[in-house]
């Protein structure tokens, strides 16, 4: 048997046996070049253990150090690109779909499973032609394809599909502005990714100054990551840990123009818009309940 059906194959057993869990118990650091280690190594006993560990422990990780020095630079140097030459719009995940931004506020979020405030930049594989895009994937998938090993795929798993296949992967620059940026308490699929992940490009103190990634400890209480991360981290954890964004500098006005803000490079493999029954992240603020009803 491979690792990669080893794996996979203990994440079932643990998810029969037991709970998912719901709130984080404990937050762990740990550098990302001993997770590429141990999967390029084929050390299953180190990778089970980390696996249990957030499954039945309900640990949460922050990988140090996943992204170059230069992925910061790509990112805003793309995000400018788009901004000049093409307009905001929105486009479901169904074949032939381009790449896009849309800056998503009070209003539009209404239309969407989870409350967040943010301008989000859109990328699909199938899209990736320019030298920044590139970049841009490479800087992505260095990091996951990792986790996606680690949560039991492999690790090219979903790269090439397009949506007419069911699931594809997606890239999404984010940046959380401040002025109120934020994303409410949600728990994400596991369905095609059991793990989450994605890259944090800000350092609080340097980018903004208050709100960040949070976990729910308990229904009434939170703990928020942000004084431990630094930019090019990522928080690895699976997905029924309630998490969220607390509101980027909401003393401060909201401009959709600057850089300001908390950013942020996702990576997720989402259901097309090709399923009829497709599954979506799900949000527990009562928010969106209250916009879709």
């Amino acid at each position: 048997m491979s690792l990669q059906k080893n794996i996979n194959k203990y994440w079932d057993y643990l998810e029969k046996r037991y709970p998912a869990p719901k709130y984080v118990g404990k937050v762990k650091c740990m550098e990302f070049k001993d997770l590429k280690k141990a999967v390029n190594k084929k050390n299953a006993n180190y990778l089970r253990k980390i696996i249990k560990n957030m499954y039945v422990n309900k640990e949460a990780y922050i990988l140090k150090k996943c992204a170059k020095k230069n992925l910061k630079k790509i990112m805003l140097d793309l995000v400018s690109h788009y901004k000049k030459n093409r307009k905001p719009t929105f486009h479901k995940m169904l074949d032939g779909v381009p790449n896009f931004h849309r800056a998503i506020d009070k209003d539009i979020t209404k239309k969407y499973s989870l409350y967040a405030i943010k301008h989000s930049f859109y990328f699909y594989n199938w899209n990736i032609k320019s030298k920044l895009e590139k970049k841009l994937k490479q800087g992505a998938y260095l990091h996951w394809r990792y986790i996606k090993f680690l949560a039991g795929n492999e690790k090219r798993q979903y790269e090439n599909n397009i949506p007419s296949d069911g699931q594809i992967d997606r890239l999404q620059i984010v940046r959380y502005p401040s002025g109120g940026g934020e994303l409410k308490e949600h728990i994400d699929s596991r369905k095609n990714q059991r793990v989450v992940s994605g890259i944090v490009m800000s350092k609080r103190g340097e980018d903004y100054d208050k709100g960040g990634f949070y976990f729910k400890l308990s229904k009434t209480k939170k703990i928020n990551l942000e004084d431990r991360i630094d930019e090019g981290d990522a928080v690895i954890f699976y997905g029924s840990l309630a998490h969220g964004v607390e509101a980027i500098d909401p003393h401060k006005k909201l401009s959709w123009n600057s850089n300001k803000g908390r950013w942020f490079l996702g990576m997720f493999v989402n259901d097309s818009d090709h399923l009829k029954n497709r599954i979506t992240s799900e949000d527990l603020s009562g928010n969106q309940n209250k916009f879709n009803n």
